[in-house]
């Protein structure tokens, strides 16, 4: 099972339903059938087929599906770069993972000579939506081909995604994984959710990532995809009262300035069921906040380009339930239970052994969505899979009754006068004043500590708090060797195309000109 399959299914059952809405029109299901057999069959023609390795460059738009799922349904593999990671960056990915096939949108069009100069194995680009560039129009190229059913086996073990990790602490590497990372990450959604009528999503974050796993897991539920070209939280509102939305994915940041937004109250939100937190850790006060402003919707899902995605989750109803009841409020701070796509997840020691509930070490993990290998990388490989488990990167724990907690990255560690500190507990409770809108926690050079804790706080418009005032609020919650030695307010902290914070960007002008990262 691929895919496309789950597409089929939704076609099969709801033909004449809209599969895509937003910017770029409504397409229904049985169009985007249509037009994916007929683009599988002209890209098999010439010669772009199973193993070929694709990309799509393109904001959130309803024709990019088609072309996606035609290049799926002809066996290609899906380097999924980000239109918002910037030219250079996209070009240098795609150089390195040697594509061969380049999906563009028609207003990035002038993008393509530069992909075409620097990537030799680039053979083929086509545009997703316009005669009026000097690239193929996909649906004119294939227009000569039947749009019947496409008898053509795709190997399951075939490359499926090759993946841009998200290079918040160094450049992005490039993961290569199977067709079931796609599959069964689509699947693990039916065990998070109660889907008893096709669902109204909006894709507001880049469908290149995590959002585009939301928007091909509702093709089994034949739902409908609401396309949003350019974030925009006055016509998400509108779009949440107007057009029925049941389901939403998106980042910490664009929940939080969501709860803050001043047309939030007036707006008719009953329709929303599922609000999907997720690409980062959320502060459980914003689950709070966002269960009283909005109903029983908050749930928040963990995942990795390396490993799958949801590999964990956490419902509304135990969110609700948390929020409410003081017995259950630890709850808040866990990113669920893991999904049927982990056969094991635990948390390891430093000598390798798994831990007891309770006890924090790196979290580890196996299932059938563990990527392959990092592309040309085999001793990258080697250490994210000693001993045959995946290991994430992640410090946290699991409790007696299966709930995972992460308690920070192993990377974002500091160490501070001889002991180890992880910034994500500081963050939460910086994240929880009522003034900040969003912060990052990084460690900075000290003549005496060795590294000095630094926040680094952006505030909600029109806020004040001193840097004092944040201090001592860590300092009354966590201890004085935990808390913030300084404070910077920043106007906006710089993040990845999907929205997580670049801790690297705010590390980089302290330790400039030395010859080591740490002290």
């Amino acid at each position: 099972m691929h895919a496309v399959d789950l597409f089929d299914l939704g076609a099969r059952n709801f033909p004449g339903r809209v599969a895509f809405s937003g910017a770029g029109g409504d397409v229904t299901y049985a169009q985007a059938q249509a037009a994916s057999n007929r683009i599988a069959r002209a890209l098999l023609a010439n010669g772009v087929g199973i193993g070929t390795r694709m990309a799509m460059l393109s904001p959130n738009n309803t024709t990019a599906m088609p072309a996606l799922l035609g290049a799926m349904r002809a066996g290609c593999g899906w380097c999924n770069v980000n239109l918002r990671a910037g030219l250079d960056s996209n070009v240098d990915v795609l150089k390195r993972g040697r594509c061969e096939l380049l999906l563009i949108h028609s207003s990035v069009a002038e993008m393509a000579p530069a992909f075409e100069e620097a990537i030799p194995e680039l053979k083929l680009v086509l545009c997703n939506d316009s005669a009026g560039t000097p690239y193929p129009y996909i649906l004119d190229w294939a227009a000569d081909q039947p749009d019947g059913f496409l008898d053509h086996h795709v190997p399951a073990s075939s490359l499926g995604l090759q993946g841009s990790t998200g290079g918040t602490t160094g450049a992005p590497k490039i993961t290569q994984s199977s067709k079931d990372w796609i599959v069964m990450s689509l699947l693990a959604w039916q065990a998070c959710g109660d889907f008893d009528e096709p669902p109204v999503n909006v894709a507001v974050a880049p469908i290149t990532h995590a959002a585009g796993v939301v928007a091909l897991a509702q093709f089994q539920f034949g739902g409908t995809t609401i396309m949003m070209d350019v974030p925009d939280l006055d016509g998400l509102l509108e779009l949440i009262a107007t057009r029925g939305v049941t389901t939403l994915f998106l980042p910490p940041t664009l929940i939080y300035l969501l709860l803050a937004h001043p047309k939030l109250a007036q707006t008719e939100t009953s329709s929303l069921r599922y609000l999907i937190s997720a690409a980062a850790p959320i502060g459980p006060e914003k689950l709070v906040e966002g269960v009283h402003k909005l109903g029983p919707v908050m749930c928040h899902a963990y995942g990795q380009t390396e490993a799958g995605f949801p590999l964990t989750f956490i419902s509304p109803y135990e969110i609700a339930r948390a929020a409410s009841d003081g017995s259950k409020r630890r709850l808040l701070a866990s990113c669920g239970r893991p999904t049927p796509i982990c056969s094991a997840f635990e948390a390891m020691g430093d000598d390798g052994a798994i831990l007891p509930p309770g006890e924090t070490g790196e979290l580890v993990l196996r299932g059938p969505t563990m990527m392959d290998c990092y592309l040309d990388d085999p001793e990258a490989t080697a250490e994210v899979q000693k001993g045959g488990w995946h290991h994430t990167g992640d410090i946290g724990y699991r409790d007696a009754d299966g709930y995972v907690y992460i308690t920070d990255r192993l990377r974002d560690m500091i160490t501070s006068g001889g002991f180890n500190i992880f910034p994500f507990e500081i963050e939460q409770v910086l994240v929880a004043h009522p003034a900040v809108q969003d912060c990052a926690v990084i460690g900075v050079p000290d003549p005496k500590w060795g590294e000095a804790v630094k926040a680094c706080v952006q505030l909600k418009a029109g806020a004040t708090a001193s840097e004092g005032e944040l201090i001592d609020a860590c300092k009354s919650s966590l201890g004085s060797m935990k808390a913030p030695k300084s404070i910077d307010f920043i106007d906006d902290l710089p993040r990845s195309p999907v929205g997580k914070v670049l801790k690297r960007q705010l590390r980089a002008p302290y330790w400039a000109g030395r010859d080591r990262q740490v002290n």
